[in-house]
């Protein structure tokens, strides 16, 4: 009997957890300030939660937008740090919260990686994760982003007192994802990179995240040992529409080892059968009730440039995507409890 009465006092609070929906968008805050708001509004009337970006460098006109040009962290040299971008995410902090959103940021991006950025072309591409001097010099980043950073529009605190602001922290955008064998093969960097975060931030709300990896192969055994202790959250990142052929067994390995799912990163092509393939979707992952972030929201209309993901805020297919994550938002009985990490 007090077994039973235990139960029910501890299971509700887990059992009565909600889904939840977000999206991506990797240049959001070297936008003009009327458009990042646009796409700020947007997910919120879609009672969105959670907006994904990444520290990184980016070009002007990115999605043929209007956005700056803003440097890498360390585009004039490895541990030579510029911090406009940090700044201008500290803007999207504020401007976010406002709005009952909060981020999830990566500390960098393997597309900057393979594109020549500092550590591209002073390590290589694969020695960014090998070469011991590499790993230590981006240990340092995630430390200067973290904890030397100051946001000077929240009392000049570090991201890593900033729970209110930050869902979440990952080490870099789909890690290794351009080689399989590769990234088997050298998973141990994963989960190295995370405890360096986890060593800067000690408020476990703001929660660690894998980066996402290729469909099914976003969930490898070794995120749920004893060896990855700093991992919360296992990224999927998946466009080939497959969930059911991983998903049930992913949410078993993930409550065994007390850890959660998120699918970080989906999309649904432009043609005909877009509505339908993005309705397929959502109820996909909703028969799982695994909180979603789609790929990605912009503020312009769509140029078709290159995989065109891309959803315009208010314009084409926007009633789709947001009638969804209200419907996604509205899912109890999840089997991962994220409303710690969500809390403002």
């Amino acid at each position: 009997m007090k077994l039973g009465i235990l139960l029910t006092a501890v299971l509700p609070s887990v059992w009565a957890a909600n889904s939840f929906a977000g999206a991506n968008n990797y240049y959001i805050w070297s936008l003009p300030t009327a458009d990042r708001l646009a796409i700020l509004n947007g997910m919120q009337a879609a009672g969105m939660k959670v907006l994904r970006t990444w520290v990184t460098g980016v070009g002007a006109g990115q999605k043929a937008s209007d956005n700056i040009f803003v440097p890498d962290l360390e585009a004039n040299g490895i541990g030579n740090y510029d911090d406009t971008v940090l700044n201008l995410i500290d803007q999207l902090m504020v401007d976010a919260h406002a709005r009952g959103i909060k981020l999830l940021i990566g500390m960098h991006d393997k597309n900057a990686l393979q594109g020549g950025d500092i550590y591209g072309t002073t390590y290589g591409v694969d020695g960014f994760y090998t070469n011991p001097v590499a790993i230590n010099a981006f240990n340092q980043r995630i430390t200067h982003i973290l904890n030397i950073h100051k946001n000077s529009l929240l009392g000049n605190q570090p991201w890593s007192d900033l729970s209110a602001y930050i869902f979440g922290l990952e080490p870099q955008n789909e890690p290794m994802i351009f080689d399989q064998s590769f990234y088997l093969s050298h998973l141990s960097w994963i989960c190295n990179a995370a405890q360096q975060i986890r060593n800067n931030v000690g408020d476990r709300n703001q929660l660690i995240f894998t980066g996402g990896g290729s469909a099914a192969a976003s969930v490898q055994p070794t995120f749920f040992s004893s060896s990855c202790p700093a991992i919360d959250v296992v990224a999927i990142h998946d466009y080939t529409d497959g969930y059911d052929s991983y998903m049930p067994s992913a949410i078993s390995q993930a409550q065994a080892a007390g850890k959660k799912l998120i699918i970080e990163e989906w999309g649904s092509l432009v043609g005909s059968g877009r509505t339908a393939n993005l309705n397929s979707n959502v109820q996909k992952i909703n028969n799982y009730k695994v909180p979603w972030v789609y790929w990605e929201l912009i503020s312009n209309p769509d140029p078709h440039q290159d995989q065109d993901y891309e959803i315009q805020v208010s314009g084409a297919d926007w009633s789709t995507i947001s009638t969804a994550a209200l419907t996604t938002g509205g899912l109890t009985n999840a089997p991962f409890d994220f409303s710690a990490s969500l809390a403002l």
